[in-house]
C-alpha cells in the first residue's frame, strides 16, 4: 500500500487551521500525525466525519500493529513498525525486555521484584530500564499463581506477562490483575478458545505460540475472528546446533510477512524467549558460559527488531552485566537515524569553577558532549564546558563539514558570556579541531589551547600543561 504522505492526510482534514489541536495549521498536524507524535483523537473535528476518520485510521495504521502491555506511565508498547530495516525509515517502539520470575518456589520473590522495579542504568543521558516481568506458573497450582500475581502487582508498576499453558490457571490469575492489562502467555492449538474468550471479555493482549508457522498464523486468524484485538506471535526459541538459525529465520519470516507483504495474520509483534535456553540445555560447567549463550540470543533478537524478549538472566544484582549489554544495544538500535542526537548548546558548569577555571569547548553531538562531561566530572575538574551548536554532529565530521568552526565557537562564547564567568580569555578546544585555533583566536579575541584528541586524556593534560598565567601573559604580549 505504501506509506501515506502529509498531503494524503491533509486532503482528509477539514483544512480549517482551527488550532484546537495545538498546531497552527492542519498541514503541521498531518506531518506530526505521521510521525506518531499525536493521534487522530487530537483533532476535534474528525469525529464529525466518521468516514474520513475511518479512512485516516487505515492510512495511518502500520502494517505491524502495536500491542500495549500494562497501564500507566510504565506501560510497554511493542510492535507498530513500518519497515524491516531501521535505515529505511526508523523503528518506533523499542524491543520490550522482560525478566522472568517463578511463582511459589522463590523465597526471594519480593526482593527480586523490587530490584527489577528499581533497576536502572544511566547512559548517555538516558535512563535505561527493563520493560516488564514475566510471572511463570511453576507451582501448577491456581491459588498459588493467583496469589503470587496479586502480590507482584502490589510490588511493582512494571507490566506483567502471565505464563501458563493451563488455560484455567492462566485465566484465574489474570482475573485477579486484569485491570493491569497483563499479557496472557500463551494461546495454543489446545487452549486457544478459552484463553481467547477470556481475552475478548477483558480486553487483554494474547501471545500465540507454535513452532509451526502455518499453525501460528492460523491461530492468529482464528483469535482475530473471535474478537481478540491485540496479539503477539511466538514462533518458538530453539537452542543447539543449527537451532539458532532456525529461530532467526522464523522471526524474519513473520516480520517479512507482516511488514512487507502486509499479511494481516502476521502483522503483529513477534516475540522470542531466550530464557528457553535453561529448559533445553544440560547445564554443566561454568554458569556464566550458559548465561552468555542466553544473552547472545537476546542480542540477535534485538538486532532484528524482535518486538519482545523474555530473559532468565538479569533478575539478580550480580547479573547486571546482562542487562547492561542488552539495554546498551537497544539504545543504539532504536535511535532514530533521521535525527542527529543533539543536546542544547550552552555553558555547562562542572563542579565549582573559580575565577581561573578552564573553559573546554565541544560540539552538541550527544555522544560527544556527555562523555566529555563525564570525563571532566570523573577527573574532579572544576571548569566550564562550552557546548557549541554543531547541528548535532561530532567534532571530526563537523570540522570537516564546517558546522564546527571558528565563527560558531566565537558566537557561542559571546552568546553564553563564558568569558564573563572567569578572569581569563582562554579556550581549550578538542585536538581534532586543532586547525581552527588561529582563526578562533582572531574571531573570539582569546588564547586558544589545543587539548587532547580524546577527553579521556584531559586529566593528564590538566596535570602537565594547564598554566593559565602563562597563557594570559602570552595573550597580553600579543596585544602589545
Amino acid at each position: 500500500m505504501g506509506r501515506a504522505s502529509p498531503l494524503d492526510i491533509y486532503a482528509l482534514l477539514d483544512k480549517s487551521n482551527c488550532k484546537e489541536c495545538g498546531y497552527d495549521t492542519c498541514m503541521a498536524f498531518a506531518t506530526d500525525l505521521l510521525e506518531r507524535k499525536i493521534t487522530l483523537d487530537d483533532c476535534t473535528h474528525l469525529k464529525d466525519t466518521p468516514k474520513k476518520l475511518n479512512k485516516l485510521r487505515v492510512m495511518t495504521s502500520p502494517p505491524q500493529r502495536p500491542v500495549i502491555i500494562g497501564v500507566g506511565d510504565r506501560k510497554c508498547i511493542i510492535g507498530g513498525e513500518e519497515v524491516l530495516m531501521r535505515h529505511q525509515l526508523t523503528y518506533y517502539n523499542k524491543t520490550g525486555i522482560i525478566i522472568e520470575v517463578a511463582d511459589g518456589v522463590d523465597n526471594d520473590l519480593e526482593e527480586t521484584v523490587k530490584y527489577l522495579n528499581e533497576v536502572k542504568i544511566e547512559r548517555m543521558g538516558d535512563t535505561l530500564t527493563i520493560s516488564g516481568i514475566a510471572l511463570r506458573c511453576v507451582s501448577g497450582d491456581a491459588e498459588t499463581f493467583k496469589s503470587t500475581a496479586k502480590a507482584v502487582v502490589g510490588m511493582t508498576d512494571l507490566p506483567i506477562m502471565l505464563c501458563c499453558l493451563n488455560a484455567d490457571i492462566l485465566t484465574a490469575a489474570a482475573s485477579e490483575i486484569k485491570d493491569k492489562k497483563p499479557l496472557l502467555y500463551a494461546a495454543n492449538k489446545e487452549n486457544w478458545e478459552k484463553v481467547g474468550m477470556f481475552a475478548v471479555q477483558n480486553n487483554l493482549p494474547v501471545a500465540v505460540s507454535s513452532v509451526d508457522i502455518d499453525e501460528l498464523l492460523s491461530l492468529s486468524a482464528t483469535l482475530q475472528k473471535l474478537g481478540v484485538k491485540e496479539i503477539v506471535l511466538d514462533p518458538g526459541t530453539l537452542f543447539g546446533p543449527g537451532a539458532q538459525s532456525v529461530t532467526y529465520d522464523k522471526i524474519m519470516q513473520l516480520r517479512i510477512a507482516g511488514i512487507e507483504k502486509e499479511d494481516s495474520n502476521a502483522g503483529w509483534p513477534v516475540m522470542g524467549v531466550p530464557a528457553a535456553y535453561w529448559s533445553q540445555t544440560n547445564i554443566e560447567g561454568d554458569l556464566w558460559k550458559h548465561q552468555y549463550q542466553e544473552i547472545i540470543m537476546g542480542a540477535i533478537m534485538l538486532a532484528i527488531d524482535t518486538s519482545l524478549i523474555v530473559l532468565h538472566t538479569g533478575q539478580k544484582k550480580d547479573e547486571i552485566w546482562a542487562l547492561m549489554a542488552l539495554l546498551t544495544l537497544s539504545q543504539t538500535i532504536f535511535a532514530d537515524p533521521r535525527i542527529y542526537p543533539a543536546v542544547d548548546p550552552g555553558a555547562y558548569k562542572i563542579g565549582e569553577p573559580g575565577d581561573m577555571a578552564p573553559i573546554f569547548v565541544t560540539s552538541n553531538y550527544r555522544m560527544t558532549k556527555i562523555p566529555v562531561e563525564q570525563d571532566l566530572q570523573g577527573a574532579n575538574i572544576n571548569c566550564w564546558l562550552l557546548v557549541v551548536d554543531s547541528e548535532g554532529i561530532g567534532i571530526e565530521s563537523a570540522v570537516a563539514g564546517g558546522q564546527f568552526n571558528a565563527g560558531s565557537i566565537a558566537e557561542a562564547a559571546n552568546e553564553f558570556k563564558v568569558f564573563d564567568k572567569v578572569k581569563h580569555r582562554i579556550l581549550i578546544i578538542p585536538g581534532m579541531s586543532a586547525r581552527l585555533s588561529g582563526a578562533l583566536e582572531d574571531e573570539a579575541d582569546c588564547v586558544v589551547i589545543v587539548g587532547p584528541r580524546d577527553s579521556s586524556g584531559i586529566s593528564k593534560y590538566m596535570d602537565t600543561q594547564w598554566d593559565p598565567e602563562k597563557f594570559m601573559k602570552e595573550y597580553a604580549e600579543r596585544g602589545d
